[in-house]
């Protein structure tokens, strides 16, 4: 058998850290690709899988309904540090109607981050102060976290009814 060469080497390395950072994560099993865009206009979106699952946050607080767009769509925006999950002591917690096309808007002023939602397993990234955004059809029934790469925190919880 001959030896890996560094370009490859290099690769494995990168997959491996990419499996411990999903492990760690807990990536939901869903596998349901998604495009997401900052507002830079670049697309950033992946999908991942693994057989790990965070549980979903600990919270009694009620579902707020979401407001709905003009055209029927919700949009939900959060900004890390003023109105997430945290900041409103596990307070943030909001409810779509199954079916709905759904955009999540994300902005950290403080540091880059990466975004995922659970359940669906959708996720994407910002620079520090830019906006986030993951589209999706509502297309799953019960609570889905949305936590930061980052630092593991998370920062709304949706509830698809």
């Amino acid at each position: 058998m001959q030896p890996l060469t560094p370009s490859l080497r290099r690769g494995a390395a990168a997959l491996s850290l990419a499996l411990v950072v999903l492990a760690g994560c807990g990536s939901d099993s869903s596998g349901t690709p998604v495009t997401s865009t900052t507002t830079a206009g670049t697309t950033a979106g992946t999908t991942a899988t693994t057989d790990a699952v965070d549980p979903p946050a600990s919270t009694n607080a009620p579902a707020t309904p979401a407001s709905t767009n003009a055209d029927g769509s919700i949009t939900i925006a959060v900004t890390v540090g003023t109105d997430d999950f945290a900041t409103s002591k596990g307070t943030r917690v909001v409810s779509v109607p199954k079916g709905s096309a759904v955009t999540l808007k994300f902005t950290d002023p403080a540091v880059d981050e990466t975004y995922h939602l659970h359940g669906y397993d959708l996720e994407t990234e910002a620079k520090k102060g830019a906006t986030a955004s993951i589209s999706f059809t509502a297309d799953q029934t019960g609570q889905f976290d949305v936590e930061s790469h980052v630092t593991n925190a998370t920062l709304l919880v949706l509830v698809v009814i």
